[in-house]
């Protein structure tokens, strides 16, 4: 019988084919399945480990810091600070500090620095104020611990700056111990020492401060400001001999009984 054209056309796309999947068994050879991953084994590192002030070296082989402490046998108990947290990776120093009770934290106010600096123009020991300060702030953080000889107390175990104080600055006059002249030449540490025993912040309950026992009036018509007291021994001194020179040496007015030693 004659085949038909269409016939033959199917029967010799049926032979390519065959001929083309390489023959025996026909069909698609199955992929091969992927080996499956090895998982990456850790590094042996040295880590600095701090546990309440004590350093020690340990060799780890831990991601986390909480790995490290486990591997070093570190237990945390109910309180404690770890830096960095125990779910972060491991760095080179891992800090523990162990508490007694829950830590608390508070907001401290940080008084802002003086600085100071000299200025000729000004009065002897005057001040200036040209640049106020800013106070800065801080979380201190207290918990109690354990001391160094077992003893329960209460510490500062974290700080953290929230705002850094700005500094104040202030200019300083000239700090001359002496007015020179007659009153420079007069023995003034006799005179302070039968005055006040020679102490610069002797205070006598009826009113009367420092090396000279002035009282306020008289510090403040020579210039003092404050407590004469408070006042560096030098001003004090500085002061005595303004006010000995003011009153022209008639200084029986101001130190009746102990002037005399001025002569000694």
């Amino acid at each position: 019988m004659r085949r038909t054209p269409a016939l033959v056309l199917a029967a010799a796309l049926l032979a390519a084919s065959t001929s083309a999947c390489g023959g025996g068994g026909g069909g698609t050879r199955p992929a091969a399945a992927d080996a499956p991953k090895a998982t990456p084994t850790a590094t042996p590192r040295q880590i600095v480990l701090t546990v309440d002030g004590r350093r020690t070296t340990v060799t780890t082989t831990g991601r986390t810091v909480r790995e490290v402490l486990a591997q070093a046998n570190v237990r945390l108990g109910r309180f404690y600070l770890v830096k960095p947290g125990l779910d972060e990776p491991a760095v080179d120093m891992v800090r523990v500090r162990l508490l007694l009770s829950k830590p608390v934290t508070r907001k401290v106010k940080v008084d802002p620095p003086v600085r100071r600096r000299k200025n000729s123009r000004l009065a002897a020991w005057s001040e200036k104020v040209v640049k106020n300060g800013r106070p800065g702030e801080k979380l201190v953080t207290t918990a109690y611990v354990r001391g160094k000889k077992g003893k329960r107390i209460k510490a500062v175990v974290e700080q953290k700056v929230l705002r850094r104080p700005v500094a104040r600055v202030v200019e300083v006059g000239p700090q001359p111990s002496s007015v020179g002249g007659e009153a420079a030449r007069l023995n003034w540490p006799a005179l302070a020492k039968c005055e006040s025993g020679g102490r610069p912040n002797a205070v006598n309950p009826a009113g009367y401060y420092g090396l000279y026992q002035f009282s306020l009036q008289t510090w403040g018509s020579v210039g003092g400001t404050g407590l004469p007291s408070n006042a560096p021994a030098a001003e004090q001194t500085y002061r005595a001999q303004l006010l000995y020179n003011k009153v022209n040496g008639r200084w029986q007015g101001q130190w009746p009984h102990c002037g005399k030693y001025l002569f000694g």
